[in-house]
């Protein structure tokens, strides 16, 4: 009768041992190889700080380009500078002397 009882705990160890490495080979599955491993999760936030440091330049530029257009805005002295350089606008009574090298 206690061989039984002793046959009957080991069956029930076994099966517990077989259940606990069935779940423990799942875990490590999911841990190296699934969505949710830790390389997918270094690959995420490697990606997570490049687009911040891009945003970051985004920001900047956004700065700069709202800079400019209060300055196109607001600067007269642009426009007439801008005028004066790439169309070759003078002012009345001003007179407009070009050297030729």
């Amino acid at each position: 009768m206690t061989r039984i009882i002793q046959d009957t705990k080991y069956l029930k160890m076994n099966k517990l041992i077989f259940i606990l490495v069935i779940i423990l080979t799942f875990l490590a599955y999911k841990f190296f190889e699934g969505d949710t491993s830790y390389s997918n999760y270094k690959n995420l936030n490697k990606q997570i700080l490049e687009l911040e440091n891009e945003n970051e330049k985004l920001k900047e530029s956004i700065i700069i380009m709202r800079a400019k257009i209060i300055n196109l805005k607001e600067g007269l002295s642009v426009i007439e500078e801008k005028a004066r350089n790439e169309l070759g606008l003078i002012k009345e009574k001003e007179v407009f002397y070009q050297i030729i090298k």
